[in-house]
């Protein structure tokens, strides 16, 4: 017995390439290689500096030992703009079901630029890290030229310009 169905277009293979290269990709958040280099002469990269600020660290700084507490800028980015991102990357999964593999990519750029810019609002806002220490607003103040203001993480702002995302294969 026939069912009646009449296959016009054949786009398993489609689907099947789009989902493929769907489940082959990463979208990071961080400071990228490209993004890790400063020009200040800082012995560090600010790949280094986040990581030390993000997890906390124990530092010498100007001859003196000094405790980093943790300041999960991007972990606490990327939380708060899960569920943005989660839509895109269902949105993601859905074009690539539909073998749309270029639509697919699209949404991918577009959790990774969400989440880049909820981690950038989170230094931007300071609200939330934990604060600068007293030796630290002196270093500031004191510095040539003065570096103004008490928000962690933005002293020049190099680190906060370095925040970015990439969309790879694994």
């Amino acid at each position: 017995m026939k069912s009646g169905v009449k296959v016009t277009a054949d786009k398993a293979a489609d689907v099947l390439a789009s989902l493929r290269q769907l489940s082959g990709m990463d979208v990071l958040v961080g400071i990228p290689e490209n993004k890790a280099a400063r020009d200040d002469g800082s012995p560090m990269s600010n790949a280094e500096l986040g990581y030390l600020q993000s997890t906390g660290a124990t530092v010498e700084i100007d001859g003196e030992t000094v405790t980093l507490p943790p300041r999960p800028f991007l972990e606490m980015g990327i939380e708060d703009s899960k569920p943005r991102t989660t839509a895109h990357l269902k949105a993601a999964a859905v074009a690539a079901l539909d073998g749309k593999q270029e639509a697919a990519m699209r949404e991918l750029e577009s959790a990774g630029q969400i989440a880049r810019d909820a981690s950038k609002a989170v230094i931007g806002a300071g609200d939330r890290l934990h604060p600068l220490s007293e030796a630290t607003l002196e270093r500031r103040r004191t510095s040539k030229p003065p570096i103004p203001g008490d928000k962690p993480l933005y002293a020049t702002g190099k680190l906060l310009g370095s925040i970015n995302y990439v969309v790879r294969k694994k």
